[in-house]
């Protein structure tokens, strides 16, 4: 297959040393999209990076000749929706120990591609053997862009390019269910129904999480620009209420988030919303007991 013979060519490339001011980073070519690990993960995900990175500093600190394995850099030429340029594919977070580290070049293996193979080969490299591995969210996108670009967005059939659902499900981790789940889904997806935080900015192809959230009752529908807002708010509340359960044990929080989820389903307008999460936002000063602000008796977490 394209893609496996790529990533060959990139494991026999010879070793280059780049100047750190020469390489280029993007977004679309780093599948380790923060925005898709969920809340309750984000925090352990962005510690496990960071002391990944620090790891990597201190192997380089030890001796000034020490180098770590090349990283892959995609020279993209003219005619492509990017500047050109060296692009990493894989190995950001090895840049980021380089520059730490003060150093001035990396060892790199240099493919020139076009900018679609990058986009695939970085997914792929970053689900095969990697020390730090993806979030299982990550991993899921990944497999689900990667089926996009291989059916043509579900136009073909997957034997018909040399895959099944078993090679899938073993490339990225995942189960053979959830490959059938994106080939079901894949056909009746339409791309403008998504706002353009849910759209991978490489593929232009919405995410997995929300093709799936899509199909969520409690899905809203605003227009795009409301739609981003709305999911920025949700996201800092989001981040507040994991905070402070984060000590309970599952069978609470799942509780506690089932008796929300009931309540907010029930409330008929914005003051109802607000007085659900009122015992979850930090109290900036002291309001006496009785007061709407502090119900007496808060009735609408009671059974």
């Amino acid at each position: 297959m394209k893609y496996d013979a790529v990533m060959e060519q990139f494991k026999q490339a010879q070793t280059r040393l780049i100047k750190i001011g020469e390489i280029r980073i993007h977004d679309a070519l780093q599948p380790r999209v923060a925005r898709l690990v969920p809340f309750k993960d984000k925090g352990r995900a962005e510690e496990s990076s960071e002391q990944h990175i620090a790891t990597l500093r201190l192997v380089l600190e030890a001796a000034e000749d020490k180098q770590l394995d090349p990283i892959w850099l995609a020279d993209i030429g003219s005619d492509e929706p990017v500047k050109t340029g060296l692009y990493v594919v894989d190995g950001h977070h090895r840049l980021r120990a380089y520059q730490q580290a003060g150093r001035k070049q990396v060892p790199a293996g240099v493919l020139a591609l076009d900018w679609r193979t990058a986009l695939v080969v970085s997914k792929l490299v970053n689900c095969t053997g990697r020390s730090l591995a993806l979030h299982n969210e990550q991993r899921r996108d990944a497999a689900w862009q990667y089926l996009a670009d291989l059916t043509h967005r579900g136009a073909i059939e997957l034997p018909s390019v040399g895959e099944s659902l078993r090679s899938v499900a073993a490339r990225f981790g995942i189960s053979k269910s959830t490959v059938s789940s994106m080939l079901t889904n894949m056909p009746h997806v339409i791309t403008t129904e998504f706002h353009a935080l849910a759209i991978d900015p490489g593929t232009g192809w919405p995410r997995w999480r929300h093709v799936r959230e899509a199909k969520n009752p409690w899905q809203t529908s605003l227009p795009s620009s409301d739609q981003q807002q709305l999911d920025r708010d949700a996201e800092r509340v989001a981040r507040h209420i994991v905070k402070l359960v984060d000590g309970s044990s599952p069978a609470v929080r799942a509780r506690a988030l089932e008796m929300l989820a009931n309540d907010e389903v029930s409330a008929t307008d914005q003051l109802a919303s607000v007085e659900l999460l009122a015992p979850f936002s930090p109290a900036r000063r002291p309001v006496p007991i009785g007061t709407p602000a502090v119900p007496a008796q808060p009735a609408h977490l009671d059974n």
